[in-house]
């Protein structure tokens, strides 16, 4: 699984960003999320800190599998399979704030503009479940993001403080060998609502890639309906 839709960086998320509208807006990733060690980072911002608003989810019927939502009251939770992690840190609605959730198979960390906020010991915890994740939305549970994000990622290896400082104010294109290492997707959601933009991106990241973008006239939908 490898996602990168658009090269263009952005200097503030505020900037850049796409408009989840917690209703129907949501990514589905392409693959099953497999990774039992990882890091999940993104720029959020929120328009209703009090309800529910899964940023990212990947779960089965069992509750197995790993989240990080916007949850009640303004405070942001991360969990893997059964184990739940709150933050300190209280969400304010407009306000922007990089997150990032790290698994290193023994401590679950929370960082909130790239400082660890809460953190974990978890050892032995595995990632096995087969459900393909969701971005802005939960796979068992309706409860959709209502806000802005930007620069979603995802490593299949727990980041650094030091490298999480780093690519927090990076475009994909300004991040060096070692920050792309485990690297699995990228969702810049910087022009989205340019869909002209959008595809150009893309079809210059196809011909990098020396990849055929197939049925455009689907994808330039998918993007104009996020607009």
């Amino acid at each position: 699984m490898f996602n990168k839709f658009t090269t263009a960086g952005i200097s503030h998320p505020a900037q850049g960003s796409a408009e989840f509208d917690g209703a129907s807006d949501y990514i589905q990733l392409d693959t099953p999320f497999s990774y039992t060690n990882h890091t999940i980072a993104a720029w959020v911002s929120t328009d209703d800190a009090s309800n529910i608003g899964f940023i990212f989810d990947h779960r089965d019927a069992n509750d197995d599998g790993i989240r990080l939502l916007d949850y009640l009251n303004g405070k942001i939770r991360y969990s893997i399979n059964a184990n739940d992690l709150d933050s300190n840190y209280t969400l304010t609605a407009n306000d922007w704030i990089y997150l990032s959730a790290t698994y290193d198979g023994s401590t679950m960390k929370l960082y909130v503009d790239g400082s660890v906020d809460n953190s974990l010991s978890l050892s032995g915890a595995s990632v096995s479940v087969t459900t393909n994740a969701k971005i802005g939305d939960g796979t068992y549970e309706n409860f959709k993001f209502d806000g802005n994000l930007a620069n979603v990622a995802i490593w299949n290896r727990a980041l650094s403080s030091d490298e999480i400082n780093s690519v927090m104010w990076k475009s994909y294109d300004g991040l060096t060998p070692s920050e792309t290492n485990g690297l699995q997707a990228w969702y810049s959601l910087d022009d989205i609502t340019s869909p002209a933009a959008s595809l150009a991106n893309m079809e210059q990241l196809a011909a990098d890639k020396d990849a055929t973008i197939e049925n455009k006239a689907a994808v330039t939908a998918a993007i104009n309906a996020l607009s």
